[in-house]
C-alpha cells in the first residue's frame, strides 16, 4: 500500500494544480471537438423587420448650368479620323503593277504581280488594290480587276474592269 500512496501523490498534486487553475470562477473553455463529434449549427436570431425605405424621385433641372452627367470634352465628328500610312497593296495603283505569273492549286488561282520599286505580292480573288479597287477574278491568262470611282458631282459611276494580261514569250 505505501507504494500506491506514492504514486498517487504526485498524480494528486497534479490534478489539485490543475482544479486549482480552472477556479478563476469563469467558465473552463470547451474542448476542440474529436473526429466523431459533431457541431450543431447556431441558428441566428431573427432580427427585427425594417420598414422599406421610401424612395424619392429627382430630375436634375440645369438652369443653364452643364450636365455633370456628360463628359467635358466630346469627340470631333465633323472632321475625318486620322488614317495609317498606307502599306503593300493599299498604297498602289492598278495600272503601277506587273503581272508576273499565275499559280494554281486545289483551291483556285493566285497571281503574283511586281510593284515598281521591285517588291512581289501574291494576290487572291477579293484582294483590295489601292483605294478603291478589287481583284474580281484570276484565270491562267491574266487577272481581272474591278474599279470603283467618283464622278465630279462625287456620285458613285459604275465599275469598269481593268484585265492584266500575261506576256507571251517571245
Amino acid at each position: 500500500m505505501l507504494l500506491r500512496r506514492s504514486r498517487l501523490g504526485p498524480l494528486a498534486a497534479l490534478i489539485a494544480i490543475g482544479l486549482a487553475g480552472c477556479s478563476s470562477g469563469e467558465a473552463p473553455s470547451p474542448s476542440p471537438p474529436g473526429p466523431a463529434a459533431k457541431v450543431a449549427p447556431v441558428k441566428p436570431t431573427a432580427a427585427p423587420a425594417m420598414p422599406a425605405p421610401v424612395v424619392a424621385e429627382y430630375t436634375y433641372d440645369t438652369k443653364g448650368r452643364r450636365d455633370p452627367f456628360q463628359p467635358l470634352i466630346k469627340p470631333k465628328s465633323a472632321t475625318p479620323a486620322r488614317t495609317r500610312a498606307k502599306t503593300g497593296l493599299a498604297s498602289l495603283e492598278v495600272n503601277e503593277l506587273k503581272l508576273a505569273g499565275v499559280v494554281w492549286e486545289k483551291r483556285g488561282f493566285y497571281a503574283l504581280v511586281e510593284a515598281p520599286n521591285g517588291s512581289g505580292y501574291v494576290i487572291r480573288v477579293n484582294d483590295i488594290i489601292g483605294e478603291d479597287a478589287r481583284v474580281a477574278k484570276i484565270t491562267p491568262e491574266g487577272i481581272t480587276v474591278e474599279v470603283k470611282s467618283l464622278d465630279a458631282a462625287m456620285r458613285q459611276v459604275p465599275a469598269r474592269l481593268v484585265e492584266l494580261r500575261l506576256r507571251k514569250e517571245e
